[in-house]
């Protein structure tokens, strides 16, 4: 009974760190064009959920080491990314930022230490990697005993490393102090809640990446400051790497919670608000009923105003992106504006306006010069499928029973 309960154990702690990997890359690939931000919490996701399957095979088994030989020490650089992507995700998401600055450089220089002084572990054949790491598993002392890195031993790599997240989770602590926000927690506006749903989940991920990297710096201090420095015993040195594997887990799963945070926390770009000012200029008789806090709501009619006027559905390889061109506008802020603010899809919007257009042509074509498939093609579709499917969804049948009603009417 024991032993099945133990083989349970295994399978699931081996199981987490992989589907921790999955969802960070199912994270960049489907949320990428919303917000380009997105991916430095995927990257930090990624690294996590690489670092605890590390840390797994080392403490629950012994089973893999080629999986071993291939993780341990190639990765090493990488992990010191953790803290930094961690920190620029917080910080572009508080300042409505998607890439980086020349000061971000300095994040990269633990990395670069790390990357030379292990070139030389990297072009020894992987049957030493293999010998190496059978040795770790036999003696698990070796894996602070043994030194890869040209200049300083594992034991003070992993300090280094798991010091400076630490410090990186105090930043992000900082940065939530500093934000300031001034919002009314009682709003039911759209742009508000984003806000504060927003800010509610990076109080959770920096709550998170603090613990962590307390656990990961704790587990160091009980290494290297052991009276007896005794390293035969591993795994009485590293228990909370189980905490580890579990949080690396869970954390990624608490965004199915939060969903509305894979848009961050817009703020209107100097562009945008010259551009709003510009279309009130232009329409003065048409009063807005938000008020400047709501700016993007005003947006949102900017942006359908020139779907209507421009139609640019027509052109069949229309995207969110020629909105992002035309307008100058930040792509997350579209998206943002499309599924937040009006609450419609942007391939909904589009569909409903190919839709309209169509039977304005049917309704016009009285010598039936059209087919229905020029009829689609006119409108912007690309395929019958489409076509007959968006039509449906939104007039309840097809487009020649349309037709039919029509003549009876």
């Amino acid at each position: 009974m024991n032993y099945f309960v133990s083989l349970v154990l295994a399978t699931m702690f081996l199981t987490l760190p992989f589907l921790s990997l999955l969802f960070s890359i199912i994270i960049a690939y489907f949320n990428y064009k919303k917000n380009r931000g997105i991916i430095f919490l995927s990257i930090f996701y990624f690294l996590i959920g690489i670092i605890s399957l590390l840390y797994y095979l080392f403490t629950y088994d012994e089973q893999l080491p080629w999986l071993l030989a291939i993780l341990y020490g190639h990765f090493s650089p990488l992990f010191f990314l953790i803290g930094p992507a961690a920190y620029i995700y917080v910080r572009n998401t508080v300042t409505d930022q998607e890439g980086l600055s020349k000061k971000d450089v300095w994040h990269l220089l633990p990395s670069i230490y790390m990357l030379i002084g292990l070139i030389p572990y990297f072009l020894k054949p992987y049957q030493e990697k293999m010998a190496l790491v059978i040795k770790i598993l036999n003696q698990p002392g070796e894996l602070y005993l043994n030194q890869i890195h040209l200049l300083t031993s594992n034991l003070v790599n992993d300090f280094i490393r798991n010091f400076l997240y630490v410090l990186y989770a105090w930043m992000m602590i900082m940065l939530l102090i500093n934000a300031a926000w001034t919002h009314n927690p009682k709003s039911n506006d759209s742009y508000e809640i984003q806000r504060r749903i927003t800010f509610q989940w990076l109080i959770i991920f920096v709550a998170f990446n603090t613990f962590i990297a307390s656990i990961l710096l704790s587990s160091n201090f009980i290494v290297l400051f052991s009276p007896e420095r005794d390293f035969s015993n591993l795994n009485e040195y590293l228990p909370y790497y189980r905490i580890l594997i579990m949080f690396a887990f869970v954390m990624p799963l608490l965004i199915l919670l939060f969903p509305r945070v894979l848009y961050g926390i817009p703020k209107l770009t100097l562009e945008e608000l010259e551009l709003i000012q510009s279309k009130k200029k232009k329409n003065t008789s048409d009063k807005m009923e938000q008020e400047v806090d709501d700016s993007f709501f005003e947006l949102s009619d900017i942006i359908m105003k020139y779907i209507e006027n421009e139609k640019p559905y027509l052109n069949p390889r229309f995207s969110i992106r020629d909105i992002v061109v035309t307008l100058n506008i930040p792509q997350h802020h579209v998206s943002f504006c499309f599924n937040k603010i009006l609450n419609t899809p942007f391939p909904t919007i589009k569909n409903k306006y190919r839709i309209e257009y169509v039977k304005e042509l049917i309704l016009k074509d009285k010598e039936k010069r059209y087919s229905l498939e020029g009829l689609m093609k006119e409108a912007g579709f690309t395929s019958k499928n489409s076509f007959f499917q968006a039509f449906k969804e939104i007039e309840g049948c097809t487009p020649k029973v349309w037709s039919e009603q029509q003549k009876i009417a």
